[in-house]
């Protein structure tokens, strides 16, 4: 397979840094090439898609929330709207099902804050002022890579994962909604607060005394875990409703802007499913490693496991594409590094491809 490579200008990453001095050159990066996005049909390939997935939305994804209205709001209400994600959402249930299971089962197999799981590799991390609420885990270790694992039991854990995530206590616990807000806030296109958000309000900002509050309260109630509300950038089916509105339905930028918009969601439940734990607390929200990742980011571990070690990103060479996110400049993949491929953690530098053939 051959690829084409970009890298963030060094002037956008000295940015990013925060710092005059920034990190080390490591040579020119190179901008997006129109010319070359469309050779290698990136862009512009005029190919059309039925759209025409059919079956259940898996019971974890399908608890959406609408916004309140207002007068002052412009175009349709998120009654309107949550509708146009139905293909996304089809697409995202069958990802879950036929390609993330041994991902999620990983979360199942043991207790992975149990004093004794193998994935503290260092002493538990303890704070003077909450020191129950900071012992979590450094790696969630995968099972399926393990030589002793077998066939069968391989089998058996994703049969596992596949029950705990559609059971009533995980799935009441999951909600979802549209917002506005974190892509300009959060640069994303999704996020889920680790505190259970009501659509439409004002965000909070994630901090480790909130949760800890919301967390005493849920528990006061009886409530086994966190109930998180999963936030999707509403650009996304705002756009999918412009598009079949102007007759776009199956068309390239209809099908990248669902692609992603499934991509996001399975990316967002990754999170979930750590974070909805009380346990997962620590004075600044790190998250574990998965495995070999070099990152710690539970989100892109799981799009990078079902895409063989690659994650999609939006292809655009305007500034500010977050203000203004749009699918119709294509998509990218960008690689996710693993120790099982790469011998150092880069710090500096990203690299994205774009199959060719």
């Amino acid at each position: 397979m051959s690829h084409i490579y970009y890298q963030p200008p060094d002037e956008a990453i000295q940015e990013d840094y925060g710092s005059d001095e920034g990190p080390a050159n490591h040579g020119e990066g190179k901008d997006w090439d129109e010319t070359e996005l469309e050779l290698c049909g990136a862009i512009r390939t005029n190919i059309t898609s039925p759209c025409d997935l059919t079956g259940e939305v898996h019971p974890i994804l399908s608890n959406w929330i609408p916004a309140p209205s207002t007068p002052s709001d412009d175009g349709p209400s998120d009654e309107v709207l949550i509708p146009e994600l139905h293909q996304p959402l089809l697409l995202a249930s069958r990802i879950l099902e036929r390609e993330a299971l041994p991902w999620f089962s990983d979360f199942f197999i043991e207790d992975i804050f149990s004093p004794s799981y193998a994935g503290y590799l260092r002493p538990f991390v303890e704070n003077d002022r909450q020191k129950d609420q900071d012992k979590t885990p450094l790696v969630i270790v995968r099972h399926h890579k393990a030589r002793w694992a077998t066939p069968a039991m391989r089998q058996y854990w994703c049969q596992l994962a596949a029950e705990k995530l559609r059971s009533e206590e995980l799935t009441s616990r999951v909600r979802w909604s549209l917002d506005d807000s974190i892509v300009h806030t959060k640069r994303a296109y999704g996020y889920t607060p680790r505190y259970p958000h009501t659509p439409g309000e004002k965000h909070k900002i994630d901090l480790p005394d909130l949760i800890i509050e919301y967390d005493k309260l849920a528990k006061l109630r009886g409530e086994k875990g966190r109930t998180l509300t999963v936030l999707l950038m509403r650009p996304f089916a705002r756009r999918l409703y412009d598009l079949r509105v102007m007759g776009g339905r199956g068309r390239e930028e209809y099908c990248r802007t669902a692609f992603m918009a499934a991509v996001t969601m399975l990316h967002e439940l990754a999170h979930v499913i750590y974070w909805q734990d009380f346990r997962a607390m620590n004075r600044r929200l790190y998250e574990p490693f998965y495995g070999g990742d070099l990152e710690m980011e539970l989100g892109d571990s799981l799009i990078a496991s079902i895409f063989g070690g690659w994650t999609p990103v939006l292809v655009n060479w305007t500034p500010g594409w977050h203000f203004n996110p749009t699918f119709q400049d294509g998509i990218a993949w960008c690689q996710c590094l693993n120790w099982d491929y790469h011998t150092k953690r880069p710090r500096y530098r990203a690299h994205y491809s774009i199959r060719v053939d």
